[in-house]
Order: structure tokens, then C-alpha cells, then sequence
């Protein structure tokens, strides 16, 4: 259901992250600063590619995948109108045996922990997929944090299917989280209060 709920949005989805707003630019310079032209980064949950597109100067290489095929196409339909040669997108899950363990130096997780099904396999997973002291750099909504009404808002538009599943985390069960999947976390701010975004960078233990 989620694959095609996201095909369904990929265009509106795609036409708002390309106005490229306070915290996406925030996001992307934070990134940036991050990595280096040394770097192989994976991208979970990587929608239309607008953000791999823009870390793709700054490392050696990008793996963008996604589960949604129209995401995918939009991403790759743009990667050939940049010119951009350092970046392949698939349509698959971080799960697909085609990805090597010890294989990327960093992956990057934007909106999409709290859209999985199970998170602590999933960190598992991310960390087997990580080089020795690879880095996991995230950003997520922490829907707990956010008042009763919006909380309401979510669940009905759940309910009426124009929402995908979404797992509502606590600050501290975030970080939690993702310490116990035997990373080391070496930031942990509140990107955007409003929206209770947590930023998190964690290293591989």
C-alpha cells in the first residue's frame, strides 16, 4: 500500500521538495559538511532524488532507492537532464540482496524511519550495510511531540488511506532507537520545532 500511495503523490511530492525551503537548504549544507569526495552514500527512502542529486558533487558516489517505481522515474528522469554521472537510483528496499554489508560509508535517512514497519531491524540492516565508523545521518518527524490535534489529523487521514503508516516517537525514543542498534550518536538537535523534526548523526559501533 505504501509503494502506491507514494506513486500516487510522487509529482505533487516532487513540485514541493524543489522549492527547496529553509529546512531542506539546512539539511542539505548540514550533509554536505559531512561527507566527502571519499564517500559512497546510500539513500533510504531517497523519493524523487532531489536531495542526491544535490549531495552528488560533494561524494564519490550515491545509491538513491526507493520503493515507489514513479519516485524512481522522476529521479532518474532528472539525473540524465543534469548531466549527473555519480548516482544510480532502484526501486527496492534497503533489504535487497543486491546491497553488500560494509559497503557504504554513509547512508542518509530523511523522513523515512518513522515510515517503516519495524525500525530496529531496519537500523540492524543499516548498520550491517555501513563501513567500520560509517556514519548514519537522519532526519525525522517526531509525531509525539506534536499536539493532540495534529496527532487526530494523521490517524483520520490513516484512516481514509491518503495517509501511509506512521510511527509517532518521542525525542528520546528516537535517539533511543537508534543507540540501541549499536551506533554512537554524535548530534542530536531539533532541526525544526515547529514540525518536531529531530536531527540525528550517528556513527557506526
Amino acid at each position: 500500500m505504501k509503494a502506491t500511495l507514494w506513486d500516487k503523490r510522487s509529482k505533487k511530492y516532487d513540485d514541493e521538495i524543489i522549492s527547496h525551503d529553509a529546512i531542506y537548504v539546512k539539511t542539505i549544507d548540514a550533509t554536505k559538511s559531512l561527507l566527502g569526495d571519499w564517500d559512497i552514500v546510500l539513500d533510504i527512502g531517497c523519493a524523487s532524488g532531489e536531495m542526491s542529486l544535490e549531495i552528488a558533487p560533494n561524494v564519490k558516489r550515491i545509491h538513491g532507492i526507493d520503493l515507489s517505481v514513479k519516485m524512481i522515474e522522476l529521479a532518474n528522469n532528472k539525473t540524465r537532464k543534469r548531466r549527473v554521472d555519480n548516482i544510480d537510483f532502484d526501486q527496492f528496499d534497503a533489504f535487497d540482496q543486491s546491497l553488500a554489508s560494509n559497503s557504504f560509508s554513509a547512508i542518509i535517512a530523511f523522513n523515512i524511519l518513522h515510515l517503516l514497519d519495524d525500525v530496529p531491524n531496519a537500523l540492524a540492516r543499516l548498520h550491517d550495510l555501513l563501513a567500520p565508523n560509517g556514519k548514519l545521518i537522519s532526519q525525522t518527524p517526531c509525531l509525539s511531540e506534536r499536539g493532540w490535534k495534529f496527532r487526530a489529523f494523521v490517524n483520520l487521514a490513516q484512516k481514509l488511506g491518503v495517509a501511509p503508516s506512521i510511527l509517532s516517537f518521542t525525542i528520546a525514543e528516537l535517539a533511543s532507537l537508534v543507540s540501541s542498534g549499536n551506533f554512537e550518536i554524535l548530534e542530536n538537535e531539533i532541526w525544526d520545532e515547529r514540525n518536531a523534526v529531530q536531527w540525528i548523526v550517528a556513527r557506526k559501533l
